[in-house]
């Protein structure tokens, strides 16, 4: 049966709604990420979502692959046109969405430091975020010549050339995955869904409409200058336990162990080492364990 996901577009109760007020659905892409960053480049509205049944070459963080079932799962990108002090919390916003939708579907999800959503520690969902920014051209308000790799540093002073930034909060969610079917190695360690928390085969329909008001609700209070910070924080499982983080780049590979003690308002996790000094991690692989 095919699905209707673009009747979801516009209005929600006669109010206005910005994330979802455009919706594309496409039953095969090579990734929602590539075809929200071209419908960006030729200036796709804010909130446009674009929404498809399978994937081919579906991504996560870390340049990893992200596996689904054909028209099992919620894969969906959402193109974003914030105000570039807005940027760090892009991120926090989607995972909390998703935790918010499980929460309506009766199950107990959490954030694993910064944007996996957890069940029992089983994966239920990935976030990721990509963004553009740069000097607004005066014809379009578009930038030229930037790239998806590219982050804003610092919001443009009073008397700078207008800035132009757009993000793409990428969103893979188990909803009826076939998890019998892959291999930790093709999936990633201990993967959940909907379907296996709940036992029976869930609505992507009722999914994809209660994650869309999510957020829409948390770009909203954004945009009228509020934070999400605190909410997003009280739902990290990652606070209070003993954690290795790995980053690197060409350079090399760094890691870092200890209690990850807290997370700053750029959402920086804080990882206090063994001689008690505090290290605040912007990127990085987190292993967590308990501590004994």
């Amino acid at each position: 049966m095919t699905i209707d996901f673009a009747s979801l577009a516009g209005p929600v109760s006669g109010s206005g709604r910005t994330v979802g007020s455009e919706i594309r659905h496409f039953t095969t892409v090579t990734s929602t990420m590539d075809v929200a960053w071209d419908l960006a480049n030729k200036g796709a509205v804010d909130g446009t979502v674009i929404v498809a049944d399978h994937q081919s070459a579906g991504r996560g963080r870390f340049d990893r692959s992200w596996v689904s079932d054909h028209g099992q799962d919620i894969l969906c990108s959402v193109v974003l046109r914030p105000r570039v002090s807005l940027a760090g919390e892009l991120m926090m916003l989607a995972a909390l969405s998703v935790v918010d939708v499980a929460e309506s579907f009766g199950i107990n999800a959490g954030i694993k430091w910064p944007n996996d959503v957890q069940v029992r520690g089983k994966k239920l969902a990935g976030v990721i975020a990509e963004s553009v920014t740069g000097p607004a051209t005066p014809d379009t308000g578009h930038a030229a010549g930037f790239g998806p790799d590219i982050a804003p540093d610092v919001a443009p002073g009073a008397d700078s050339i207008p800035e132009y930034f757009v993000a793409v909060i990428g969103i893979g969610l188990n909803v009826n995955i076939d998890l019998s079917n892959y291999g930790d190695a093709e999936i990633g360690l201990e993967p959940t869904s909907f379907s296996a928390e709940l036992g029976r085969q869930i609505d992507r329909l009722a999914v994809f409409n209660k994650l869309l008001r999510s957020l829409d609700k948390y770009y909203s209070e954004l945009s009228a200058g509020g934070s999400v910070v605190s909410a997003w924080r009280e739902k990290l499982t990652t606070l209070g336990r003993v954690v290795t983080v790995v980053s690197g780049d060409a350079r090399g590979t760094t890691n870092l162990h200890g209690l990850a003690r807290d997370v700053d308002s750029s959402g920086r996790l804080i990882v206090r080492d063994a001689d008690g000094r505090d290290w605040p991690v912007s990127a990085g692989e987190v292993t967590v364990q308990d501590i004994k």
